[in-house]
């Protein structure tokens, strides 16, 4: 999201220092989740005041103390490590492509090695005839630079889409786009072993388990309001069993059983992670496990919350 839609910085109350996630306990397509309490979470300061304008987030697969992030659209092609603290461990320049609009990052293993996915796919005015996926062998070390493995272009079967939301399924080496200004969102699939130049997503359906905004979201923010339940972030864990979508107001933890496809897991009633109301929150992402979320705003000094996930 580009800095002139950024929603405004809202006070942190020291109550939200108590984070809490909550249990979705009810299968349905719509409709708001049912919730208990569960544990907190632990809120840091980004050391590395380069990262200004962070939309992209993973936990590394290579080294799981070291979390890889990335600026938004006009920042430099580069990645930056940082460690569960926030302490800086160093960038990586990316050559050959242009941060264009990057807007998430998505991590994968294949064959025993660790890749991380680049989504250039924001479109805030959906003018973009097509987006592109750059792939990455994931760095051992965080410094020097490297160039894509490959990049892949994507066109929506329907017309320019904006997406900030991206995630890779390991078992069946494909990506999700879950799209943003859409309500409800709309959820593509891209083949990652395609071996054509161009690849046309697949629309797979909506997901229509994220809640609208609520009245009292309308009324906290009139202007802003009404994009709280707008996706900023996605993530898979390894196995495959877990979800996390992040919005500006909370993010929401899909559990997928062996037989669902990500379509229906996604319509299930989710568990809520009440997340502080940092300024603009779009950057998230699980570990491995699928059991801990980092998930970071493009504040200054950048703010990133750690949740651990019963």
């Amino acid at each position: 999201m580009s800095k002139a839609n950024r929603i405004p910085s809202q006070p942190l109350p020291w109550r939200l220092l108590c984070l809490a996630a909550l249990f979705g306990l009810s299968a349905c397509t719509s409709g708001t989740p049912a919730a208990v309490p569960d544990g907190p979470g632990r809120i840091l300061t980004l050391q590395n005041t380069e990262i200004d304008e962070a939309s992209g987030l993973v936990v590394s697969r290579t080294d799981h103390q070291r979390l890889w992030l990335h600026n938004d659209s006009g920042g430099a092609a580069r990645l930056y490590a940082v460690d569960p603290n926030g302490q800086d461990l160093g960038q990586v320049d990316i050559r050959g492509v242009a941060n264009t609009d990057w807007e998430d990052m998505a991590t994968y293993t294949m064959g025993g090695a660790h890749f991380l996915l680049v989504a250039d796919v924001g479109d805030n005015n959906g003018i973009r005839p097509a987006v592109r996926l750059h792939v990455l062998a994931e760095p051992e070390t965080p410094s020097g630079e490297l160039a894509p493995l490959r990049s892949l272009t994507v066109v929506y079967p329907d017309g320019p889409r904006d997406c900030e939301a991206v995630a890779v399924d390991d078992a069946a080496l494909s990506v999700y786009l879950l799209t943003k200004r859409d309500t409800p969102p709309r959820l593509y699939r891209v083949p990652l072993n395609t071996g054509l130049p161009v690849a046309s997503a697949e629309f797979l359906g909506t997901v229509e388990s994220i809640p609208a905004p609520t009245a009292d979201d309308l009324t906290d923010d009139p202007e802003f309001g009404q994009n709280r339940s707008q996706p900023t972030a996605m993530s898979f864990s390894a196995a495959g069993d877990r979800a996390l979508i992040v919005t500006y107001k909370d993010a929401y933890l899909y559990t997928r059983s062996q037989d669902e496809s990500w379509l229906q897991a996604l319509n299930r009633a989710p568990r809520v992670v009440d997340l502080p109301q940092f300024a603009q929150t779009e950057a998230g992402g699980l570990n491995a496990a699928g059991d801990l979320t980092f998930v970071g705003s493009e504040q200054l000094p950048a703010a990133l919350v750690e949740i651990a996930l019963p």
